[in-house]
């Protein structure tokens, strides 16, 4: 199989990464920075030269891997403008947790899957280095709320945690240690708090990851959710979302709701018994980009905090 690459960017240094399976090149790579075009990418199966976008009506090849998260709908909607079939292109949507999970880029590339770490109660995180920032974010007007003294105190779980965890010396829990939805390995009623920040928008079954979460809490702890705002963050009320092809939903705090988008303190209601929500706001300091395009800059989430018994 031919395949061209487009995106010389993180997503496609991991690609790099990986060993090509039998039968398989990568006949062309592009990517729409100019200052990059005529640089070498070298990886596993070889070295290629990074070429303009426009090679790509030069070329033969099979698939048109898209090795882009932010943007990738515009990067895939000019390809075809270009006259790149839609049927050959594919996004390499998997990139951060092919190491773990079985993903379409298995198809192309030869990758060796990694054991799953069992969870353990020590104040260890193993940083992605991939993802992180947005917890960073809200640090400094959580420190004026006084929320670390109030709701992130004793032992606590960070899911998702990437390179961002909430405090130090909180436990950590991410792709390596399976599916986050179940939390396989951690005990009932074992933990103080809870704190996830924009994972829960990744699970398949909210309602499922939400009982989890909360089955951990001692009584008295708090599950502390901190979700992108639909309007804020998507800025588009439809997915795939432009920014994070990953997300399977989104979320608003009230208002209207459809298909995609869900309203939170609905989802806690359907999953959660025993509980009262501390509160529930929109956190939007440093929100300035509203251009649907771009990424957003500052908070654009919903942050909702929640207290067991």
């Amino acid at each position: 199989m031919k395949i061209a690459v487009y995106g010389a960017g993180m997503v496609g240094k991991k690609i790099l990464s990986f060993p090509l399976r039998k039968n398989n090149e990568i006949v062309l790579w592009v990517d729409g920075n100019e200052k990059i075009w005529g640089s070498t990418l070298a990886g596993a199966s070889g070295s290629y030269k990074v070429e303009s976008p426009m090679e790509l009506m030069n070329k033969e090849f099979d698939i048109l891997l898209l090795a882009v998260i932010n943007g990738w709908l515009d990067v895939r909607d000019k390809c075809i403008d270009m006259g790149v079939d839609s049927d050959k292109i594919v996004l390499a949507e998997g990139w951060s947790r092919v190491d773990y999970y079985v993903d379409e880029l298995d198809r192309y590339f030869d990758i060796e899957k990694k054991p799953f770490v069992p969870f353990t109660k020590t104040p260890v995180i193993n940083p992605l280095g991939h993802c992180g920032g947005e917890t960073g974010k809200a640090q400094n007007r959580r420190k004026r709320e006084g929320f670390f003294e109030k709701y992130c105190q004793g032992e606590g779980l960070d899911i998702g945690c990437g390179n961002d965890p909430v405090v130090d010396g909180v436990y950590g829990w991410d792709l390596m240690n399976g599916d986050a939805q179940y939390l396989k390995g951690v005990d009932d009623d074992s933990l103080d708090f809870v704190y996830s920040s924009h994972c829960l928008e990744h699970m398949i079954d909210v309602k499922i990851a939400l009982y989890n979460w909360f089955r951990v809490l001692k009584a008295g702890g708090y599950l502390i959710l901190y979700i992108p705002h639909r309007d804020l963050y998507e800025k588009k009320k439809e997915l795939p979302s432009r920014f994070n092809p990953h997300h399977k939903h989104m979320f608003i705090l009230g208002g209207d709701t459809n298909a995609y988008t869900l309203d939170i303190m609905e989802e806690i209601s359907r999953s959660l018994k025993g509980y009262s929500v501390e509160y529930a706001k929109v956190c939007d300091e440093g929100y300035s980009v509203t251009n649907p395009k771009l990424p957003s800059d500052g908070e654009y989430s919903i942050e909702v905090v929640i207290k067991k018994g």
